[in-house]
């Protein structure tokens, strides 16, 4: 499994533990796919990405279809987020997801909430 530097983010970064659900797709015994879910927390967010905690690996550029829910203003945001890399920490994997500019999301309404979150 490959491990970039998690470093690469432009943009400030807040420390922030909210809610994470990724739709991912899980393999049947008969092969067949289906939805599932994956829900997490994030370590931390910025308005291109997240850094969550999931018990077993994601696939290094999949991308997923994501929901974060925020605390503190209370929201929640559909977003499109790909796998940039993963690291295995004690018995979970850090992973570092990258948001897309991409219609028929909240990734606007998502920016505009971080920008005024990192606003001292």
């Amino acid at each position: 499994m490959e491990h970039s530097n998690p470093e690469l983010r432009q943009e400030h970064r807040l420390l922030a533990e909210e809610s994470i659900f990724l739709q991912v797709a899980a393999s049947s015994e008969d092969g067949t796919e289906s939805p599932a879910m994956v829900v997490s927390h994030s370590m931390d967010i910025s308005a291109s990405g997240l850094l969550m905690v999931v018990d077993q690996p994601l696939p290094i550029g999949s991308i997923y279809p994501a929901c974060v829910v925020l605390k503190k203003p209370e929201g929640r945001f559909q977003l499109i987020a790909e796998v940039k890399w993963v690291r295995p920490e004690a018995d979970q994997w850090r992973v570092g997801l990258a948001l897309f500019e991409s219609e028929d999301t909240d990734i606007e309404e998502w920016k505009e909430v971080i920008a005024v979150r990192c606003t001292p």
